[in-house]
């Protein structure tokens, strides 16, 4: 019966598990050599040449060589986006094929983009978007515009259109006016010829003070606008507008041209007036030639001259 071993006592190794140190190449003896000082009589192999320490370059050396890596990356940067920049200009694959154009009523999509410089075919990258929004902007009609690239070949173009509230008589020419007065265009054959005339206007006043001119027409068209609120307009449509020297201010309505002399501002109570006395001339059958809401010392009194 085998007795068996305390649990401390360690087996011997097997002599695969050891791991034998070289021979000493000094003694030629395989033990390993006892700790201790070097024999005298032992030299150590000469140093080569090879690891002797190497002298520290130079401070111009070392610039001149990050100055020569730095010209190699910057070279080969510009080559690099010199041929994007070529391929991007040449490439088949962004030539516009499609102009999107939003907003236009009175051009057609060809005439906003003839007027943008805008072709078919032409490369998207080689078109400038601010010039392209000028040349578009350049038309009287066109308040505004906005000009993009959508890749790889699509040119969009947004424009806002001016919208012409009346015309404006000043010094023989006609002239077409926005809502805020402002006068943007000489009338030409193709324009529309329905809108309200305002008159009065000088031209030497528009060469002193445009800007006076251009709230002068914003107020007269305030006053077609109450009028068309109080359903006035409706019933007789505005044809002129005229403004007096001393600012008065008569309006010209319906077929049968009746006038309407408002005199000074405020308007809105006035207007109320002529829309009653109207009606009442409506009803009576009559035929009014001139109504004179102007007497600002006694408002309540109105008088009609008849036909």
């Amino acid at each position: 019966m085998n007795a068996k071993l305390p649990s401390n006592r360690r087996r011997a190794p097997k002599p695969e598990d050891v791991v034998h140190a070289p021979a000493d190449p000094l003694t030629g003896n395989d033990a390993s050599p006892v700790p201790g000082a070097i024999s005298s009589t032992v030299r150590p192999p000469p140093r080569s040449r090879s690891a002797r320490p190497k002298k520290p370059r130079s401070r111009a050396v070392a610039t001149l060589q990050l100055a020569a890596g730095a010209i190699v990356v910057l070279a080969a940067s510009i080559a690099v986006a010199w041929g994007a920049r070529r391929y991007l200009l040449s490439s088949p694959r962004f030539a516009v094929r499609t102009v999107q154009v939003e907003g236009a009523h009175r051009r057609s999509a060809t005439e906003i983009a003839k007027a943008g410089g805008v072709e078919v075919g032409k490369n998207i990258f080689g078109l400038d978007l601010e010039a392209a929004r000028g040349g578009i902007a350049a038309d009287p009609w066109i308040e505004s515009a906005t000009v993009t690239r959508k890749l790889p070949s699509t040119i969009a173009i947004s424009v806002v259109e001016r919208e012409a509230w009346a015309t404006v008589a000043i010094g023989g020419e006609l002239y077409l006016a926005t809502r805020d007065g402002e006068l943007f265009k000489k009338m030409a054959g193709e324009d529309p010829n329905d809108l309200p005339v305002v008159s009065g206007i000088l031209p030497v006043e528009v060469a002193r003070d445009r800007a006076g001119v251009v709230l002068a027409v914003k107020r007269v068209l305030d006053v077609a606008e109450d009028m068309d609120r109080a359903g006035v307009a409706k019933r007789w449509p505005i044809q002129e507008l005229h403004l007096e020297r001393d600012g008065a201010l008569v309006v010209t309505i319906g077929k049968e041209a009746i006038a309407l002399s408002l005199g000074q501002p405020p308007y809105r109570e006035k207007i109320d007036q002529v829309r009653s006395i109207l009606g009442e001339i409506g009803r009576r059958k009559a035929n009014a030639s001139v109504v004179f809401v102007d007497n600002d010392a006694h408002p309540e009194r109105v008088v009609v001259r008849m036909r």
